[in-house]
């Protein structure tokens, strides 16, 4: 086996870091593959999660093999309710890049780093440092340039969707944290599963035309797990308001692709508050930061 290259880290706070930076540079590229999909929020949710069902069962017998039902009955509480809170999340914010402009959702989920140290905050009583506050603070104003006056353009549907998206992410960070030996492929599938639940009802899969397919086979069997799997693990390395803090990652990509696919050209304020989400990740995420072990395993 090759050995691993020393500038990429194995362990510790710098893993989680650079897991959380690549999850959420994967989860960007949802924007473009919405779009491509051009149907409705549910039915791309659905359709994702009904992709992603069976890849990432597929991957967890193969990982637990025999233990697998021991280990889904040891966490069954905690895995049902990230599930609910994935679904939410993933449906909340497909069906937001829908309905608006998606500079306007993304910039809004680049807020995720406030509700993450809050709710860990409250719920784990988890120290978060000054350097990340001041971080958080940075990226907070960042996302408000960007934002500027979209507000009043319209897609208030799509901002409201999107704030209830960072909100149940916030909670799932949260629950990650306080429960790191959880099987993370386990919270991938029960995410995929929640999600078709969820969406059932509302989805229409017969308005998908072949690119449609595709671009939901695209996120619901490679990008999508992939990005959860990477973010999930993160937690188990660094701390919730840290590997939040990478959301702006996502802000800054999503409007990139967005650009380069369907000419939806930024205003000069976004590219202004993306270098000062950009400055405020990197001032996050270096320096003496402390490492910080996972809280205790919380079997529910």
């Amino acid at each position: 086996m090759a050995a691993v290259p020393s500038f990429i880290p194995t362990s510790g706070r710098r893993l989680g870091l650079l897991l959380a930076a690549t999850g959420m540079f994967l989860v960007s590229t949802d924007s473009v593959l919405i779009r491509l999909a051009d149907v409705d929020g549910a039915t791309v949710a659905f359709m994702s999660g009904l992709w992603s069902t069976p890849v990432m069962w597929a991957f967890a017998t193969r990982s637990l093999g025999r233990n697998l039902g021991t280990r889904f009955r040891e966490y069954r509480n905690p895995l049902v309710l990230t599930g609910i809170m994935g679904a939410i999340s993933t449906t909340a914010f497909v069906t937001a890049i829908t309905k608006t402009e998606v500079a306007n959702v993304v910039a809004i989920i680049g807020a995720a780093p406030i509700f993450a140290a809050v709710t860990a905050r409250i719920a784990l009583k988890e120290h978060t440092s000054g350097r990340t506050w001041l971080a958080i603070a940075g990226a907070i104003s960042g996302i408000l340039v960007i934002v500027g006056g979209s507000m009043a353009a319209g897609g208030a549907t799509g901002d409201l969707l999107a704030v209830g998206a960072i909100t149940a992410f916030g909670m799932n960070l949260t629950i990650w944290r306080r429960h790191p030996d959880m099987p993370r492929v386990l919270i991938v599938a029960m995410t995929a599963v929640c999600t078709v639940v969820l969406t059932a009802l509302l989805a229409n899969p017969l308005s998908l035309d072949r690119s449609g397919l595709m671009a939901t086979l695209a996120m619901g069997a490679v990008f999508g797990p992939t990005a959860r799997f990477c973010m999930t693990t993160a937690t188990r390395h660094a701390s919730a308001a840290e590997v939040s803090l990478f959301t702006p990652v996502e802000t800054v990509s999503a409007t990139l692709w967005a650009w380069l696919w369907f000419d939806e050209i930024p205003a000069a304020l976004t590219f202004a508050g993306g270098a000062v989400v950009l400055a405020a990740v990197f001032y996050g995420v270096t320096g003496p930061a402390r490492e910080t072990a996972p809280p205790p395993t919380a079997h529910t």
